[in-house]
């Protein structure tokens, strides 16, 4: 990208002859079919502006400075926005003597904006004027070159950067990026676009205009020195990492930014956000059994399921992520990682193993996800996340998907919470992101397996986990025999997590009589019912009878959902059986059935 140049959609090209005559003008097109069309993508001079600083950018603007178009009706500035464009063309012309330069500038000495409005624009449904335009002389932009790029740049040494940001306090100072002691910029020349939230003209990295954030008498973005060179790289390559939704990533309020020191990038924006995307498309599905992803599994990983740029990657390069949010016209960073490509896929793959939970809805009209991208998750734990400040939620889950950070023991507070007092319980959202939470921490009050935390575990120690089970239980039984507009886990879900020990005993009484009823209206289902009852009581010696912990909650809500998985997988098997032995009946009744003589005369 040359000097002070950007990225920049552009929707009008001017062409010009040699002699600075109109051809035509010509729309451009992105290529999008769906949403507004805001013109092809082209690198072009950029400059920040705000207020009444009526600054130019060189052959390519808003179709107000660089055509005289009025944008708003009265404004008595866009005289001096196209005066300002014009004088940067005449300028240019007279230094460089290009003769495209000279072309342009001879269009612009000629150029009446309300009869070139009249004669071409008029008629033009989604012309605006708020859209850029380029100047192309015979075909050529004169944007592509280099006399061109090279004027545009000089006008930003450190000798015209008084004249150009009205700033009197030059310095010279080491720069954090470069190392080099010289002149550093007084303001960010290019602002940071694509921060969710921010806006949408684009926010100041290094930037202060507060004396809490001043020191040293250093203001503007001298608290940070950065030399102009080194702040326009990092702009523009932080605006493309945010334009690709292969290195960036928008989520609960968070907006992250991907890269590698060297070779290709992981697509982690799509890994983390796209709801349809495959882990086993990048090697990243382990078996069920797999917690842990072995050496010889990370390198495995390199190899066959890349394809085409994938194969580019170097496991040993460094890889960067970084998390920022608005702070007004200031971009926040709030999280950042620095680690390697190879242990960013180890960490992918335990992330995705993590989540891999018995469902309790396998087929159906909408089965069951297997696995769930970041925002499904960070929902999980709110009543209506949209409403809530989920931005440090966000942030752990990435930096435990991409560096293995433990998740806070706050999640199982929130997961609890919901659990108690939403209608639908331990939904399997909450349970996947339960079961992340109690695998990345350590938990001593916890006698817990962990490496059986998937589905069903009869020999969990834990004696909250067979808590969980119970209620699932119970309230199974009693569904088999009535159906209640409130079921027994809404009505003890809550206390039975909190204090078991002061409902269990008025539980189990209660479920007596549903045995019996359910005994003499169908004894097999009674003896299977009973059966389990009887598993699960045989595994809780004593009810606890302090209230439990947050981690015990939470794995009463883990043994609440693997036991209605497991009922849920005996009601479907119960069924298929059924449906098996009817249509093995039907084949046998058609195959005993006696084919009768044709009548005589028939064929």
């Amino acid at each position: 990208m040359p000097f002070m140049y950007a990225l920049q959609n552009v929707r009008w090209e001017v062409r010009l002859n040699a002699d600075g005559t109109l051809r035509d003008i010509l729309p451009l097109s992105s290529g999008k079919v769906k949403g507004k069309d805001k013109g092809l993508e082209i690198a072009s001079p950029k400059i920040k502006r705000s207020g009444k600083n009526f600054k130019a950018q060189l052959f390519m603007d808003n179709a107000e400075y660089a055509l005289g178009i009025v944008r708003k009706t009265g404004d008595p500035n866009v005289t001096q926005r196209h005066g300002a464009f014009c004088d940067l063309v005449y300028d240019c012309a007279d230094k460089t003597a290009l003769p495209a330069a000279v072309a342009v500038a001879n269009f612009l000495r000629s150029h009446d904006p309300e009869k070139f409005f009249e004669d071409h624009l008029n008629s033009v449904v989604d012309f605006s004027p708020d859209t850029n335009v380029i100047f192309t002389v015979d075909g050529s932009r004169l944007t592509e070159i280099k006399e061109v790029q090279d004027y545009w740049a000089a006008l930003f040494s450190a000798s015209h950067d008084e004249e150009l940001t009205g700033d009197k306090k030059l310095i010279a100072a080491e720069c954090l990026i470069t190392g080099v002691f010289g002149p550093v910029m007084n303001r960010e020349p290019l602002p940071i676009k694509g921060i969710a939230g921010g806006s949408t003209t684009g926010m100041a990295f290094i930037s202060a205009n507060n004396d809490a954030f001043e020191s040293y008498g250093l203001r503007a973005s001298q608290i940070a020195p950065v030399k102009l060179e080194a702040a326009v790289d990092y702009a523009n390559g932080l605006n493309r990492l945010l334009a690709d939704p292969a290195t960036s990533m928008k989520t609960g309020g968070v907006t992250f930014a991907f890269w590698t020191q060297e070779g290709a990038t992981l697509p982690v924006g799509q890994i983390l956000t796209d709801e349809d995307f495959d882990p086993a498309s990048l090697g990243l599905a382990p078996k069920p059994a797999e917690q842990k992803a072995s050496s010889q599994q990370v390198g495995a990983a390199f190899s066959s399921p890349f394809k085409g740029a994938l194969a580019d990657f170097d496991p040993k390069a460094a890889f960067y992520a970084v998390g920022m949010t608005p702070s007004k016209s200031r971009v926040a960073v709030r999280t950042h990682l620095t680690t390697t490509v190879a242990d960013t896929l180890h960490h992918l793959r335990q992330y995705f193993a993590a989540q891999h939970l018995v469902k309790i809805n396998p087929a159906g009209k909408h089965p069951d996800r297997s696995t769930y991208d970041l925002y499904p998750l960070v929902s999980a734990m709110y009543r209506d996340a949209r409403k809530e400040h989920t931005e440090p939620d966000v942030d752990a889950l990435v930096q435990f998907a991409l560096g293995g950070q433990p998740l806070p023991r706050s999640f199982l507070v929130k997961l609890n919470a919901r659990n108690r007092v939403d209608e639908y319980h331990v939904t399997r959202p909450r349970a996947v992101l339960t079961k992340m939470v109690l695998l990345s921490r350590e938990f001593k009050e916890l006698e817990m397996d962990k490496d059986s935390l998937d589905a069903l575990n009869p020999n969990q120690k834990e004696p909250a986990y067979h808590l969980g089970r119970l209620l699932a239980v119970l309230d199974d039984i009693q569904s088999s025999v009535m159906k209640a507009n409130t079921t027994l886990v809404d009505r003890f879900y809550g206390s039975m997590s909190t204090t078991p020990y002061a409902v269990v005993g008025r539980l189990i009484h209660g479920s007596q009589a549903h045995l019996q009823k359910l005994r003499k209206e169908n004894e097999p289902a009674y003896r299977a019912k009973q059966n389990e009852l009887e598993s699960v009581m045989s595994r809780l010696a004593d009810i606890p009878a302090r209230p439990l912990s947050t981690a015990q909650q939470a794995l009463f809500a883990l043994g609440y959902y693997h036991q209605r998985a497991h009922i849920n997988e005996g009601i479907r098997e119960r069924s298929a059986a059924k449906k098996e032995r009817e249509a093995q009946t039907k084949t046998s009744n058609e195959t005993a059935q006696p084919t009768l003589p044709a009548p005589e005369g028939e064929q």
